[in-house]
């Protein structure tokens, strides 16, 4: 059986600089020197068969309500995911660190780059410019 890939789940980023793309050169060294470089450029295709058949077998384990472990089968091999697995793949080394962000920090650091009057707590991406809407997206 032929396995067909998930798109648009396998497509990479590309880092490279560009007389077309100067706003975002700040972005893209951002990126190239993250740690996290790993985690965007790691090439693993997501076939839309195994994909299925991980969610359709995926238990959830949960700690104090919260969920810590998804496990599944793929074929007869069990898979099992949690944030241990993840940071020891991509070599993260972040498991210590801060889980979740409150608003105000999050709307402070916006606030710097944000082009209009901010009114409440209503941030509109058209008013960013273009390197801190691709930070935008993730909010």
């Amino acid at each position: 059986m032929a396995l067909n890939i998930k798109n648009p789940h396998n497509y990479l980023p590309i880092f490279e600089k560009t007389s077309k793309n100067t706003s975002f050169h700040s972005i893209i060294d951002i990126l190239t020197s993250s740690k996290d470089k790993a985690v965007l450029t790691a090439d693993a295709p997501v076939h839309t068969e195994t994909l299925r058949q991980f969610w359709a077998n995926a238990e959830i384990q949960y700690e104090d309500n919260k969920p810590v472990t998804i496990t599944s089968k793929v074929g007869k091999s069990p898979v099992r995911i949690s944030p241990s697995t993840i940071s020891t793949t991509f070599s993260l080394d972040d498991l210590v660190g801060k889980t979740n962000f409150e608003k105000h920090e999050l709307h402070t650091e916006f606030i710097r780059g944000y082009g209009a009057q901010l009114k409440g707590f209503t941030i509109l991406k058209p008013n960013f410019s273009p390197p801190l809407k691709f930070f935008s997206i993730l909010f």
